[in-house]
């Protein structure tokens, strides 16, 4: 038995290679739009995506699942209002720049087992 694993991170998370982690093991690793099958055992296993410090909660399959690989919204909102509040901090008010220091701590943390979310399919 097997499952099949797509990346669709879109445009924002194309930049490296998504690590594909199955029980803990390396199991592949996905570009954007790749697909890739894993073969699995007579029961349920852990997915897990990593790129770099960025990671996803695991989520357990059983055979004959698809499963979608997607950036967290949430997540990346939080980049983009960090980097919004560093942009006006640098030109309105340093109160602001430390609004955004706080907004960048806070989406490392987050984003350290949330930035992917693992969806099934089917």
């Amino acid at each position: 038995m097997a499952i099949q694993v797509k990346r669709n991170t879109g445009m924002m998370g194309g930049l490296a290679k998504v690590a594909l982690l199955v029980d803990g093991q390396h199991a592949a690793k996905l570009g954007n739009d790749e697909a890739a099958t894993v073969s699995l055992g007579e029961e349920a296993v852990k997915l897990k995506a990593k790129q770099w410090f960025f990671g996803s909660k695991e989520l357990e399959v059983v055979n004959d699942a698809s499963v979608e690989v997607r950036i967290n919204m949430i997540a990346m909102l939080l980049l983009l209002a960090a980097i919004l509040c560093l942009f006006l901090g640098v030109m309105i008010a340093p109160i602001i720049t430390v609004v955004a220091v706080i907004l960048f701590l806070v989406c490392i943390i987050y984003s350290t087992k949330n930035w992917f979310q693992l969806i099934k399919v089917k």
